[in-house]
């Protein structure tokens, strides 16, 4: 079993673990991964069979923000096109439900799911033609169960249901698949696997996990934060205090209001917003050379979007040269000790990449100097972006 499985792991009834461990060797595809997933999660909340449609249900909110919020995919593509059903499933589940809030709850996904059961039906459908079979190869793979082997190999799926059924409880698999119609098929999972999938859920969830994020980084090369990406994000992981107190802070000293480089319009404190230039959820990070004062209102109409690049760089660059020049003035008898204090506490948070500590956030940068290293570091950011598939914003005031 596999270095990252066997912390803290509580064994039950001498189950053998490097099979369970080798459910996820076949990475062709992602389904593995959230199949599996979405049994684990569904046996914390009921010890009933689960439906085929229950646990794709579920794997449907698990991959929701993945898909749609950071634009990942969730197997190849072929001519440009994804050939994953359960992308498909969450692009067209997001296709038909227009009501759907920005950050949906697991609630108000099932419900959305339920009300577009026909046009799901087909993706679906299609992914209980392997996985739910596929994942349970490891424990077929043994002496004596060559039978139920050779059935999956040729996916023979109702052969294998009918030798499960022929099972004496003893042989540890994870689960025996029941026979019914379509999606109302169900998996009863073996007493001592579910005992030890309860026992274990936080170090095997995160198991899960860690291989579910090598298998998107692979399927996603260029993409940054892989890791930060598998879950819907978490408001309290954002570092924007200081940088929003930096900016705050330029109003002391220089008396002039902040304003917005999209508008040019002042922003008051009462609706002091910090936009990400390039979208969070694709950069992954708080980074303050990608930071610049909004509204909280333009800030949630730019909400996932980007910025035509032609347009708003240079008002960008030129409003980062703006806080850089105070910070750095020219005049050495112009520095603000609180103002380079609230810099130091910004750059703790703010200031990681090492580009940016070592050649734009030092003394001696002219503009030019300054939008030249910026534009050179972010434009291949922004660019990424747009390959990954992020809309573009078209800015309504």
């Amino acid at each position: 079993m596999s270095p990252e499985m066997n912390m803290g792991i509580v064994y039950e009834n001498n189950l053998d673990t490097d099979k369970f461990a080798r459910m996820f060797n076949n990475k062709a595809q992602s389904y593995n991964f959230y199949w599996f997933e979405a049994i684990l999660n569904l046996t914390m909340e009921t010890d009933e069979d689960l439906s085929f449609e229950d646990v794709i249900d579920e794997m449907i909110c698990e991959a929701w923000h993945t898909v749609t919020h950071y634009h990942l995919r969730l197997g190849p593509t072929v001519n440009g096109n994804a050939e994953n059903f359960l992308e498909h499933a969450i692009n067209t589940l997001n296709h038909f439900s227009k009501d759907l809030s920005q950050n949906p709850s697991k609630e108000e996904l099932k419900a959305a799911i339920r009300g577009c059961k026909n046009e799901l039906k087909k993706d679906k459908t299609r992914l209980t033609d392997y996985v739910p079979y596929k994942l349970l190869y490891p424990f077929f793979d043994t002496e004596g169960m060559e039978e139920g082997l050779s059935y999956i190999k040729n996916d023979k799926h109702r052969r294998l249901i009918a030798y499960m059924e022929k099972l004496t409880g003893n042989e540890n698999i994870l689960y025996t698949i029941i026979d019914g119609v379509g999606l109302q098929k169900r998996i009863r999972l073996n007493a001592y696997w579910r005992k030890l999938l309860i026992k274990n859920y936080s170090v095997i969830r995160s198991w899960v996990q860690y291989n579910k994020a090598q298998f998107l980084q692979d399927r996603n090369p260029g993409v940054p934060g892989i890791i930060y990406k598998i879950c819907p994000e978490n408001e309290d992981q954002r570092k924007l205090d200081q940088a929003r107190a930096l900016w705050r802070a330029t109003v002391d000293i220089t008396k002039r209001p902040i304003r917005e480089i999209y508008t040019g319009r002042e922003i008051g404190w009462d609706v002091l917003s910090i936009d990400h230039f390039v979208p969070r959820s694709y950069i992954s990070n708080d980074e303050l050379w990608n930071l610049t004062p909004m509204s909280k209102s333009l800030n949630s109409s730019k909400n996932n979007r980007l910025p035509v690049w032609d347009e708003y760089f240079e008002p960008f660059a030129h409003y980062q040269y703006y806080l850089y020049s105070l910070v750095f003035p020219e005049d050495e008898s112009k520095k603000s000790t609180f103002l380079i204090d609230k810099f130091e506490k910004c750059r703790k948070n703010n200031v990681n990449a090492i580009w940016a500590s070592e050649a734009l956030y030092i003394p001696g940068n002219t503009k030019t100097q300054f939008v030249n290293i910026l534009s050179h570091n972010l434009k291949p950011i922004y660019e990424s972006a747009q390959l990954q598939g992020y809309d573009m914003w078209n800015m309504k005031v």
